[in-house]
């Protein structure tokens, strides 16, 4: 009876953390958004605190702090449409939630394959959307990259993916190393915010 009650208390700690970071997740997302896009960064820096708390609690929390990111960054910027690349902050959070719970972020080479795999998902995500939404031309500072593959013969959708490859390779890598570090960083009762009978020691 008591190992039950212990349990109950765990799982309730544990959805009470992951209900206190969602907003501080989305906060750091929507200030380093903020400040890049106000320094006309080549980098959108939007993804950080989705990523640091889906490595923290797994792929459900960091989904939604993602998704809920472009929500909150909408409203500030009056902008609508932008909540669709939501979908994109969701994919990150999903990926490196996802690989946390199953213990594949626990090292450098864990890091590089959160980093490709969020790249290309980022991209592929993105492209479509821009070019629908914005024909191909977000007013972010990657808009100078996909004019170069433009220019170069390249036609929008192929030029929107590729310009966005080596821009998400930065923006998302920052991220993910900053998670990587700052998880490292954390007291063991704060890493192990994702369930047991889900996570892989």
């Amino acid at each position: 009876m008591e190992e039950k009650k212990t349990a109950t208390l765990n799982s309730k700690t544990r959805t009470t953390y992951a209900l206190i970071l969602i907003p501080i997740g989305i906060a750091i997302n929507v200030i380093a958004g903020l400040i890049a896009g106000q320094l006309k960064l080549p980098i959108f820096m939007d993804s950080i605190g989705t990523i640091v708390i889906a490595a923290i609690t797994g792929p459900i929390v960091g989904g939604v702090t993602g998704l809920l990111t472009n929500v909150v960054l909408g409203l500030i910027h009056g902008d609508v449409l932008g909540m669709a690349f939501g979908l994109c902050n969701m994919a990150s959070g999903l990926i490196v939630g996802y690989m946390a719970m199953k213990g594949k972020f626990k090292n450098w080479i864990h890091i590089v394959i959160a980093t490709i795999l969020v790249t290309l998902a980022n991209s592929l995500i993105a492209a479509p959307l821009v070019v629908f939404l914005y024909g191909g031309v977000s007013g972010a500072g990657v808009d100078l990259l996909v004019a170069g593959f433009l220019a170069a013969g390249n036609d929008i959708f192929s030029s929107a993916f590729v310009a966005r490859l080596p821009v998400n390779l930065v923006d998302k890598g920052i991220a993910v190393i900053i998670a990587f570090l700052i998880l490292k960083k954390l007291p063991t009762n704060m890493k192990n915010l994702i369930p047991p009978a889900k996570r892989k020691e």
